[in-house]
């Protein structure tokens, strides 16, 4: 009881400090032009529910999705608040499973709370998600990956992976609403059979391909087809190269771009214009900085991957291996979508986390120098918070941009126009 109520707490404690952290992007109006075509979307599906049964594609098309925005718009209307709320408390409870997750896999409980709230301040992937109702879709997936994960490796540690356990069937159901939303189960499956390639040994070398993990394959597969056929789709890929080798090496350099952004969050932006000195002297030496990370990268990756601990490589390979999804859409690198460092950022925190408490128990008879190892990590809180606060003014002074309020205008004479309706 007394464990069952510590989550409890852990719970709200890290719903609070997301809230009182961000609870001033729920003033920020609407700036995207997506959110405006969302807020259209639930409001067709407002006056008329019955078309998302009206086409089997809707189906393999992010029905979850659709539905809780339908929801939303009922009780919220077109105010934006709302839905940032939403995206608030969804970010919380990604936190909360961070820890739940990372508490099975490290015999730590303090370094698992500390993983959890950095993620929950928004280290290594700076907040993007929530600032927008179109972010609600990365964070409901973000929801459903560390959900299957957690149920999955559970089942595997206390009941030894059986198919009739609670853990597998709540899993595969949880797997399932997954496919049904965005096609990105094959990262779920990438980061499991590494948990079982990792902790072969812990597992009592149990089969890696086993049954499982074989019966996950099999539907991520059927979902895949059927959404080629009947479902929505993401663009393809867009390289124009020819040769297999610059493919590949492109998709590497994307890979490492994204670890550079997530250590080192700077990169062509409308902030970079403004009169801040010290950040136009750091974009300046940016090209050593990000080799002098890239060379820490591979250096603290490799003596990581040969000496580290079972649950350290783990999350090194969990963070590479939640990026590779997106390394293929930014073709020349030139701009990285941060929204991306997302699921990524789990594994960071857990690294930094993990090097922090690690330093803090070798100090631990120096009565103040232990507490030294604190600095990089309130480095990035402090970092993490102001970028936070520049893409927060960035959004609110084009909420005010006058195609915006246009758009607005208009979504708000369709809405409130009694003569608009479905038929239209």
């Amino acid at each position: 009881m007394r464990l069952f109520q510590n989550k409890i707490t852990i719970f709200f404690l890290l719903q609070a400090i997301v809230l009182v952290a961000y609870n001033n992007l729920m003033s920020t109006p609407i700036w995207l032009p997506l959110d405006l075509e969302i807020l259209y979307d639930a409001h067709i599906l407002n006056m008329n529910p019955g078309i998302m049964l009206g086409n089997i594609g809707m189906v393999f098309s992010q029905p979850l999705l659709q539905i809780m925005f339908l929801l939303e718009y009922k009780v919220f209307g077109i105010d934006p608040t709302g839905y940032i709320a939403v995206n608030l408390i969804l970010h919380g409870f990604n936190s909360f499973i961070v820890y739940m997750l990372v508490n099975m896999l490290f015999p730590n409980r303090k370094m698992a709370l500390l993983a959890s709230v950095l993620f929950a301040l928004s280290v290594g992937h700076y907040g993007k998600q929530y600032m927008s109702l179109a972010g609600q879709e990365p964070l409901l997936m973000a929801s459903l990956h560390l959900l299957v994960l957690y149920c999955l490796i559970r089942n595997d540690i206390k009941c030894s992976g059986k198919l009739l356990s609670r853990w597998f069937i709540l899993g595969l159901t949880l797997f399932v609403v997954a496919g049904l939303t965005k096609p990105q189960l094959f990262s779920i499956m990438a980061c499991l059979l590494a948990y079982k390639f990792l902790f072969f040994k812990a597992r009592g070398r149990r089969a890696i391909f086993s049954n499982d993990l074989v019966i996950l394959m099999w539907t991520g597969v059927l979902f895949y087809i059927f959404q080629l056929f009947f479902g929505w789709r993401d663009s393809p890929i867009g390289f124009q190269h020819d040769s297999v080798f610059s493919l590949t090496w492109l998709f590497i350099k994307n890979i490492f771009r994204y670890l550079n952004l997530m250590v080192f969050p700077l990169q062509p932006s409308e902030v970079l214009h403004s009169n801040n000195i010290a950040l136009q002297f750091v974009y300046e030496w940016r090209t050593l900085i990000k080799t002098l990370v890239s060379l820490s990268i591979i250096s603290f990756s490799f003596f990581g991957l040969v000496f580290g601990s079972s649950s350290l490589r783990f999350f090194i390979a969990w963070t590479v291996l939640t990026l590779i999804p997106f390394a293929g859409i930014e073709i020349d690198g030139s701009w990285l979508n941060v929204q991306y460092l997302y699921l990524g950022a789990v594994g960071f925190c857990v690294i930094l986390s993990s090097g922090t408490m690690g330093c803090f128990g070798l100090l631990q008879q120096h009565r103040w120098k232990k507490f030294i190892m604190l600095l990089p990590i309130i480095c990035y809180i402090l970092i993490t918070y102001k970028i936070t606060a520049l893409m927060n003014y960035r959004h609110i002074n084009t909420a005010q941009n006058s195609k915006i309020l246009i758009q607005k205008a208009e979504l708000e004479r369709v809405i409130y126009t009694p003569s608009n309706n479905i038929s239209e």
